[in-house]
């Protein structure tokens, strides 16, 4: 059986996740394993709904067994976050392929700009540093300074980049997963744009937070979804009570950056308003809002900085039952199943935020029995058609 990995969050899961799940096993791979983001995102927020309802749809939609991407990764830049998920999915020794959408399609394109970025040239690393101390974004300054120093043009789109971090994780870690590039269809990355019945998920998201109607964009309709808002006065409570020591400490604050926090919270009420006054041309508002949720997690530098140390499962089909019968043979790390079980939980520490985190995320609930604590350690995987 050939086994290929995909990396996601499903926020929401949309026809363009099922579309490369489709082509993936039409393709290049009898089974599907999915590294999934648990309840906060890349992007810098809340999930739209709890991991299980999320894991529930992946199956649905084609993916065999879901692994949970711990909030130390799903909430951390696009290398680090994609470092994290290629390692768990090393570590499961079963995945062959790493398959993902992309912009370009072009995955030999893509492994150059993976293997320039990981040897990056001093050249390139001191002009980063000068265009952003100019006020240029990170992926700005990068892309224009490998452009001046190698004369290559590393990806600026969305899905691109982070193929290309896949594919430099891969590099890095030495894996021999064979990474393949599945052109998107229908609309870019956060487009407003329509293309039948494919729409971006930031599209799917306004629609749904507007009370409009979005379900010919997802293959399985309605969904409990949560209301981040409900934590916008803890947020903002707990930055302007911590001060600017330990902000400094939070993962990708540098800079001076801590203290325009502290400023901004004090006049704003909102995680929306304290973002945007605390924004600036050289930040993007994806790191912005990572830094602000990071605060409340208490996700600081050393605790996002190491590798996995578990692998989660978040739910499985028979075909997936199958392949954690095996993973538990192959596997270089401890595969946890229930969480309860796992001898680490006390002395791991990104289990143990993750734990945490996914109690606050509990809070932003639609119902009062979804807002309990401890979900995370009582909670079993979500079994999909299971002899």
């Amino acid at each position: 059986m050939i086994t290929a990995g995909i990396i996601a969050e499903f926020n929401p899961l949309h026809n363009g996740h099922k579309y490369l799940m489709d082509t993936v096993k039409d393709r290049y791979a009898d089974a599907v394993i999915a590294v999934m983001s648990g309840s906060f995102v890349q992007r810098g927020a809340p999930a739209l709904s709890d991991k299980w309802t999320r894991t529930k749809m992946a199956l649905k939609a084609g993916a065999d067994l879901v692994l949970e991407l711990p909030v130390v990764y799903s909430m951390n830049t696009a290398q680090k976050f994609a470092r994290g998920a290629v390692e768990i999915l090393n570590a499961c020794g079963l995945v062959e392929i790493l398959a993902f959408g992309s912009e370009s399609g072009d995955t030999e394109r893509l492994q150059k700009a993976a293997e320039l970025t990981a040897c990056e040239p001093r050249e390139v690393s001191e002009m980063i540093k000068k265009y952003s101390s100019e006020g240029m974004s990170f992926p700005t300054a990068r892309k224009r300074a490998f452009c001046e120093i190698t004369g290559f043009s590393v990806p600026d789109s969305p899905n691109d980049i982070l193929a290309s971090e896949y594919m430099r994780a891969i590099y890095e870690t030495g894996s021999s997963i064979r990474p393949v590039a599945v052109k998107r269809i229908g609309t870019g990355h956060d487009s407003r744009q329509i293309a039948g019945s494919i729409a971006s998920a930031s599209e799917i998201r306004r629609r749904l937070a507007e009370g409009e109607s979005a379900e010919e964009f997802m293959p399985y309709g309605e969904f409990p979804m949560y209301d981040p808002s409900r934590l916008d006065a803890a947020v903002i409570g707990r930055i302007r009570e911590c001060g600017s020591e330990y902000i400094s400490r939070i993962n990708d604050v540098g800079e001076g950056l801590e203290n325009r926090f502290i400023r901004a919270a004090q006049n704003c009420c909102t995680v929306e308003e304290l973002c945007s006054a605390v924004k600036a041309k050289r930040y993007t508002l994806s790191r912005i809002r990572r830094i602000t949720w990071s605060v409340l997690l208490g996700l600081t530098k050393d605790i996002c900085s190491g590798s996995p140390k578990y692998i989660r499962v978040l739910g499985m089909n028979e075909t997936g039952r199958q392949l954690l019968k095996k993973m538990k043979k192959t596997a270089a790390l401890p595969v946890v199943v229930k969480a309860a079980d796992y001898d680490g939980a006390v002395e791991d520490k990104v289990f143990s935020v993750n734990s945490h985190a996914e109690d606050w995320f509990s809070l932003c609930a639609p119902e009062k029995e979804l807002r309990r604590g401890g979900r995370d350690m009582t909670m079993s995987p979500v079994l999909l058609d299971i002899q």
